[in-house]
């Protein structure tokens, strides 16, 4: 079982560290006592038929039981587990401006001296620190940034996916798309008797909807405009976009755009998943 103990400065980004493992699959648990991390593991082994890896924030927030978290991870290793401590931190100004950002007072703040909060913790932090497998300094992420910059240590195999889903309008909005396009003004194979029967699937209806000079302008300036966007999207640490591409009845002109589209991301290397909403 492989096991990763994050602790670290309150506002140093433990809750996005914690949840970027997540993301990669791992069974996570925010505070859990040190006492108790081993006879939850045992019971995880027997329980669980999913993948044995386990992250646990485990910081100052334990009161007196925060020091036995080198003891309980030396025991650990001892028994043949993986197990690795991350430690995030950040520069006393950045904490400081975190704080105010989100009103809220540092766990160890008294009378509001929140940077005399800062230094207390970075002492009681000193040696767990020095111990720690991976010291993060997150003065100049964001929550992206600093997700991205996990998944690259931990999953460097994953990949940035981009999802095309063609739908009706006339069966409701798709709501859950980062971007959706309305393709009802491009010519409708509905209204072909030899074609209205077929769908985007059909090489037919593609060539009759690309056969117009309005549709090949709107692929093209669309294309450019995604390109943009799956970049962006990649640079803040989005690990998905969601693009949704609708016509009246969503077996047409939508399903079209969606299959090109899907064959121009997959050539620039990009994993992408293709879904039809009304289930042609």
């Amino acid at each position: 079982m492989t096991i990763k103990v994050i602790t670290g400065m309150a506002g140093g980004g433990k809750s996005t560290v914690l949840d970027s493992f997540e993301d990669m699959g791992f069974y996570c648990i925010d505070n859990l006592p040190p006492t108790l991390l081993q006879e939850f593991i045992a019971l995880y082994e027997r329980m669980s038929e999913g993948p044995n890896n386990l992250a646990v924030c485990m910081d100052l927030r334990l009161g007196v039981f925060f020091g036995e978290v080198l003891s309980t991870v030396e025991k650990l290793r001892e028994m043949g587990y993986d197990v690795e401590i991350l430690f995030v931190e950040a520069s006393d100004r950045v904490l400081l401006n975190r704080f105010r950002e989100v009103r809220r007072a540092h766990p160890l703040e008294e009378a509001g001296r929140t940077s005399e909060a800062i230094s207390l913790e970075r002492r009681l932090l000193s040696e767990i620190k020095t111990s720690a497998d991976q010291v993060i300094d997150t003065s100049k992420f964001n929550k992206y940034q600093l997700k991205k910059k996990i998944t690259s240590l931990y999953d460097p195999g994953s990949h940035f996916r981009i999802i095309l889903e063609s739908f009706g309008m006339k069966n409701g909005m798709l709501e859950e798309a980062d971007f959706v396009f309305d393709l009802r003004f491009l010519p409708n194979p509905y209204y072909v008797e030899e074609l209205s029967h077929l769908t985007g699937h059909d090489e037919e209806v593609r060539e009759y909807v690309m056969d117009s000079s309005v549709s090949k302008e709107v692929y093209e300036k669309l294309v450019a405009f995604l390109d943009i966007c799956v970049e962006q999207f990649q640079k803040t640490g989005r690990d998905t976009i969601h693009i949704g591409l609708g016509c009246t009845g969503g077996r047409h002109r939508s399903v079209t755009f969606s299959l090109l589209l899907h064959d121009h991301f997959v050539q620039q290397g990009y994993t992408v998943i293709r879904q039809d909403r009304e289930q042609l």
